[in-house]
């Protein structure tokens, strides 16, 4: 039996949300992940409400180089609107890795919305 989005998030722990983003919000942790857990994205929706020209937005893992998940968004122009689809699966970061926000410099505003879940894909030491 194969599982919807709703399914992959109720049978593993949702951790969907949004974030309303100010024009002084920077780099921002969206979700910590569990030990030995993976966090699966599913869905972003990104909407600005208040334009900056010249700056980007992208959601990424946290390794030290970090996995490009979305974007770069620009914030050029107001109301601009983007949407991802991942499929019911998602998309993996690295496992053990957050989810964030890279903001280029800030100034800009708007709303970002995701959906996923967070999978155990690793053994715990005993």
């Amino acid at each position: 039996m194969a599982l919807d989005y709703e399914g992959y998030r109720q049978f593993y722990q949702d951790v969907s949300n949004s974030l309303n983003v100010t024009a002084a919000t920077d780099d921002t942790t969206l979700v910590t992940v569990k030990a030995n857990h993976t966090i699966f994205i599913q869905a972003v929706h990104v909407q600005i409400t208040g334009a900056s020209v010249g700056k980007t937005w992208q959601l990424t893992d946290s390794t030290a180089t970090p996995l490009q998940i979305t974007g770069p968004f620009a914030t050029d122009t107001d109301g601009s609107h983007f949407d991802m689809d991942f499929g019911a699966t998602g998309t993996p970061l690295t496992e053990g890795k957050n989810l964030r926000l890279d903001v280029s410099a800030i100034g800009a505003s708007g709303i970002v919305t995701w959906e996923a879940y967070q999978q155990l894909t690793a053994v715990a030491a005993a």
